[in-house]
C-alpha cells in the first residue's frame, strides 16, 4: 500500500492532472446519466399527464364557456317579453306585431353572441314552430318534432342534448321552456341549435400526438365530442368511464381497453358534470422512456470520450507553461517526466513572496522621498486642487484648514555653514530643524503644519488655519519668532524666518511660497537673524530692496538675451546703490551671493554646465574678496563673459531648432486654421520667441511664410489637378473664394483661373520653359 502511495506521489504534475481531470469529468457524467435515465421516464409520464391536464382544462374552459353563453342566451330569449307574449297568443296575423318583435329580438340576440347558433321556438299550444333557419313550420314538419314530444324540460331549467343522441340529430340542442317559470304548463319551447362542425372545430385543432384520444362525455357516459366524429353519440368504454368518474374533479392513472393499456387523464366540469378524458397508450410512453434512456447513455459515453480527450490535451497544455517556466528558471530543458513541477513552482513562488516583501520594505523606505516630491510640487503650484486632495488622501497629509501661511526658515551665511559642517551633518541638522518646527506646531491648537526642504539650508513650513483675522496673524508672528528662538538655542548658527500673508485654498500655497521667497530676499539689506514679514519691512528698505532685486533680475535677463554690456551697466548701478543702505560687508557680499544663485539657477534652467563657468567654489571666491571694486571686476570680466559665450552657442542652436520645428509644423498642418499663437501653444513656446527665432533664421516672418507656402500649394494643385478653385480655397482655410483670389493675385500677379489656363499645358502655353520654375 505504501509502495503504491509513493508511486502516486512521485508521478509528474501532468499525469496527476490528467487522472484527476478524467475522474472529475467521467464520474459526474456517469452519475448524471444514471439519474437522468431514471428521472426521464418519470418526467415523461408527468409531462404527459401535465400536458393532458392542460389540454383538458382548456377544453373544459372552452366548452363550459360555450354552454354558459348558450345558457345566458336562452335565458334572455325565454324571458323576453315579446317572445313570451308571442308564444302565449300564437303566430297569427292578429298578433303579427308581437311576432315581428319576437323575430327582431331573436336576430339581435344572435348578433350579440360570439357563438354561431340557430333559434327555434315551438308554439306547443298552436302546433307551430318558428325557426331562424327555415321560418314558420307546422310542428309536425319540424325535424326534431319527435324529440320535442319525448324530451321533458323542467321548471326553470334547461336541457342540453348532445349530437347523435337521436337518429338524424347532428346538432347540439339546448332547450328551455317558455316562459321559464310557468305556473300551470309551459306554453312554448325555446331550442338553440349548434351545428356539430362548430362544436368539433376547436377539438380538431388540438394536436394530441400519435395514438392519443380525447373525449368529452356526459354524465350518462355518452360521447358528446371526439376527434373521431364516428364515435360521437356512442357510449364510452365502461372501464374508462368508471375510472374517469372515480375522482371528484380530476384523475390520472392506467386503464385497459380491449387488451390495450392506456394512461388516462380526466377532469370533471362543475358546470354540467361532463367529463373531459385524454388517453395515451402506455406502450408509447414506455418507448419514449426507453429512447430517452438510450440517448442518455449514448450522450454519456460520448461525453466520457470527449472528457478523456480534453483531459489529455488540457493536462498537456496546462502543464506546458509550468514546465516551460521551470525550465527557464532552472536552465534545464531536459527535465524528467516524473518530476513534480508543482513543488518546484511552489519553491519559486515562495522566493517571489520574499522578494515582494523586500520590495515593499524598500518602497516604505522610499515613501518619505515620494512625499517630499509631492510637497515640492505643492509649493511650486504644479498640482490642481483635485490632485492635492487626492495626494493628501494617499499620503495622509497632516495639512488641514481653509487659509495657509508659508514660513521659510533659512540658514544665514550658508557658505560658512557648508564650510563648517560635512554634508551628512548638514542633512541631520536640517532634519532636526524640521522636527523642532513640527513639535512647536503640534503644541498649538487649531493649527496644521507640513514641512519640506525646497532648497539646501532652507525649510518651508506650510501652516493651515481655519479662519484668518488680526488675531491669527499675530499668532503666526509669535510662532515664527518661536521657530527662530528655539533653533538659535540648539544650534551655533542663526536663521532668518520669512512669513507670508494668509492665502485661501490649497492652490494659493504656491503664491504664499513665492511671497515668502520675496520677503527672504530683504535679508540682503536688513541683515541676519531676523523675522521678515510684510509688516516688518521699513519703506526705505523695501524700496531699496525692490530696486536691487529688480536690477538683479534685469542682469540675468540681459545675459540671457546676449546683451552683456547692459548687464555690466546694471551691475555698476548696484555697486553704487548698495553702500547707501548697507553698512556691513557681510550683507553686501550676501547681496552678490544672491546674484550668483540667480545666475546658477538660470544656467540650470537653460541646460548649461555651471561647473564650466564656475570651475571652483564661486561663493568661496566671493567671500575671499575685500573690496567692492574687486567684486565688480570679477563679475564683469570673468563671470559675465563666460556665461555669454555659453548662452550665445545655446541660443543659436535653439533658434535653428525652433525655426525648423515651426517650418515642419506649417508643412504638415497648412490645411488647418493655424496661427502664430496656435503653433506656440502646440510647441509650448512663447509667440515672441517663435516670431523672433523664425525671422532671424528664415529672413521672413511667420505669416508671410505661411501665405507663401499655401500659395505654392495652390499653384501645384491648379497645374497638376482638376480640383475646383472653391475647394482649393477651402482646403487652404480661406473664408471665401474672393479672399483667396485676392491673396493669390498679389503673389502670382494673376487670378487662379488665368494661372491654371496659362500653365496647364507648359509645352504649349509656355514655350520659354517658365513652368519648370513655378514650383522652385
Amino acid at each position: 500500500m505504501l509502495h503504491k502511495l509513493n508511486l502516486w506521489r512521485n508521478r509528474s504534475f501532468r499525469r496527476k492532472l490528467f487522472i484527476y481531470s478524467i475522474l472529475i469529468c467521467i464520474v459526474p457524467v456517469i452519475l448524471l446519466g444514471t439519474a437522468s435515465s431514471i428521472i426521464a421516464s418519470r418526467m415523461v409520464q408527468e409531462e404527459v399527464n401535465h400536458n393532458q391536464q392542460i389540454i383538458l382544462q382548456q377544453m373544459q374552459f372552452q366548452m363550459d364557456s360555450m354552454l354558459q353563453s348558450l345558457d345566458r342566451a336562452s335565458i334572455l330569449l325565454a324571458n323576453n317579453a315579446a317572445v313570451e307574449k308571442s308564444v302565449e297568443l300564437g303566430p297569427t296575423n292578429k298578433n303579427i306585431d308581437y311576432t315581428l318583435e319576437m323575430i327582431d329580438s331573436i336576430k339581435k340576440q344572435r348578433s350579440f353572441s360570439n357563438i354561431d347558433y340557430d333559434v327555434a321556438i315551438a308554439f306547443t299550444l298552436y302546433n307551430k314552430v318558428y325557426s331562424s333557419r327555415d321560418g314558420f313550420l307546422d310542428l309536425t314538419d319540424y325535424p326534431y318534432y319527435g324529440l320535442i314530444k319525448n324530451t321533458e324540460t323542467h321548471y326553470g331549467s334547461a336541457v342540453a342534448i348532445p349530437p347523435h343522441t337521436y337518429p338524424g340529430q347532428d346538432e347540439l340542442l339546448f332547450m328551455r321552456p317558455v316562459p321559464i317559470f310557468y305556473s300551470e304548463q309551459k306554453k312554448g319551447l325555446l331550442i338553440l341549435q349548434v351545428p356539430n362542425e362548430k362544436l368539433t372545430s376547436f377539438i380538431q385543432s388540438v394536436n394530441l400526438g400519435e395514438r392519443r384520444k380525447l373525449y368529452i362525455v356526459n354524465e350518462e357516459g355518452t360521447i358528446v365530442l371526439s376527434k373521431d366524429s364516428d364515435t360521437i353519440g356512442t357510449k364510452l368504454s365502461p372501464s374508462v368511464f368508471q375510472a374517469a368518474s372515480s375522482g371528484t374533479q380530476s384523475y390520472s392513472g392506467p386503464v385497459a381497453v380491449d387488451g390495450t393499456d392506456y394512461n388516462i387523464s380526466a377532469i370533471k366540469s362543475s358546470f354540467n358534470n361532463w367529463s373531459y378524458i385524454a388517453m395515451t397508450e402506455t406502450a408509447l410512453l414506455t418507448d419514449k422512456a426507453d429512447r430517452i434512456q438510450t440517448i442518455t447513455w449514448i450522450v454519456a459515453a460520448v461525453l466520457t470520450l470527449a472528457a478523456a480527450l480534453l483531459s489529455f490535451v488540457g493536462a498537456k497544455r496546462l502543464s506546458y507553461p509550468i514546465q516551460r517556466l521551470l525550465n527557464m528558471l532552472s536552465g534545464d530543458a531536459r527535465k524528467s517526466a516524473h518530476t513534480d513541477d508543482i513543488q518546484e513552482l511552489d519553491s519559486f513562488i515562495q522566493s517571489m513572496v520574499k522578494t515582494n516583501d523586500r520590495l515593499k520594505s524598500e518602497i516604505s523606505e522610499q515613501l518619505p522621498y515620494l512625499k517630499e516630491t509631492v510637497f515640492q510640487q505643492l509649493l511650486r503650484g504644479e498640482m490642481s486642487a483635485k490632485e492635492i486632495i487626492r495626494a493628501s488622501e494617499r499620503y495622509d497629509f497632516p495639512l488641514r484648514g481653509a487659509w495657509f501661511h508659508v514660513c521659510l526658515v533659512d540658514v544665514d551665511e550658508y557658505v560658512r555653514f557648508q564650510q563648517n559642517y560635512r554634508e551628512r551633518d548638514r542633512s541631520l541638522m536640517m532634519y532636526a530643524i524640521r522636527k523642532i518646527v513640527e513639535e512647536i506646531c503640534e503644541e498649538k491648537e487649531n493649527l496644521s503644519c507640513l514641512t519640506v526642504t525646497p532648497l539646501p539650508g532652507q525649510v518651508a513650513v506650510i501652516l493651515g488655519i481655519e479662519e484668518s483675522n488680526s488675531e491669527s496673524i499675530e499668532a503666526m508672528d509669535r510662532i515664527a519668532a518661536e521657530f527662530r528662538t528655539n533653533i538659535r538655542q540648539y544650534f551655533q548658527f542663526s536663521v532668518t524666518v520669512a512669513l507670508s500673508r494668509p492665502y485661501k485654498g490649497y492652490t494659493q500655497i504656491s503664491t504664499a511660497y513665492q511671497e515668502a521667497l520675496e520677503l527672504l530676499s530683504y535679508r540682503l539689506l536688513m541683515g541676519h537673524d531676523r523675522i521678515i514679514s510684510s509688516r516688518t519691512i521699513e519703506p526705505d528698505i523695501e524700496q531699496s530692496r525692490t530696486t536691487v532685486v529688480r536690477w538683479q533680475k534685469e542682469i540675468v535677463s540681459s545675459i540671457s538675451q546676449g546683451n552683456i554690456e547692459q548687464a555690466k551697466a546694471k551691475l555698476e548701478e548696484i555697486a553704487e546703490l548698495v553702500p547707501r543702505y548697507v553698512h556691513n560687508s557681510e550683507t553686501v557680499l550676501g547681496l552678490f551671493a544672491y546674484l550668483i544663485g540667480e545666475l546658477d539657477y538660470f544656467l540650470q534652467e537653460a541646460g548649461l554646465n555651471a561647473e564650466e563657468i564656475f570651475p571652483g567654489d564661486p561663493y568661496k571666491q566671493l567671500y575671499s574678496m575685500t573690496r567692492l571694486s574687486e567684486v565688480t571686476v570679477w563679475f564683469t570680466e570673468t563671470i559675465f563673459p563666460a556665461i555669454h559665450a555659453q548662452v550665445s552657442g545655446l541660443h543659436a542652436n535653439k533658434q535653428k531648432k525652433t525655426a525648423r520645428q515651426v517650418m515642419d509644423y506649417i508643412h504638415e498642418h497648412f490645411e488647418e486654421n493655424i496661427s502664430l499663437q496656435y503653433v506656440a501653444d502646440e510647441l509650448k513656446l512663447s509667440p515672441y520667441h517663435i516670431s523672433r527665432a523664425f525671422k532671424e533664421e528664415t529672413d521672413t516672418n511667420f505669416g508671410d511664410y505661411l501665405i507663401q507656402y499655401r500659395m505654392d500649394k495652390a499653384k501645384e494643385w491648379l497645374i497638376y489637378s482638376d480640383m475646383p478653385i472653391k475647394e482649393i480655397s477651402e482646403r487652404l482655410c480661406y473664408t471665401s473664394v474672393q479672399n483667396f483670389t485676392r491673396i493669390f493675385k498679389q503673389v502670382a500677379d494673376m487670378p487662379p483661373g488665368q494661372y491654371r489656363k496659362k500653365y496647364r499645358d507648359p509645352a504649349k502655353e509656355n514655350p520659354d520653359g517658365e513652368s519648370s520654375k513655378l514650383l522652385s
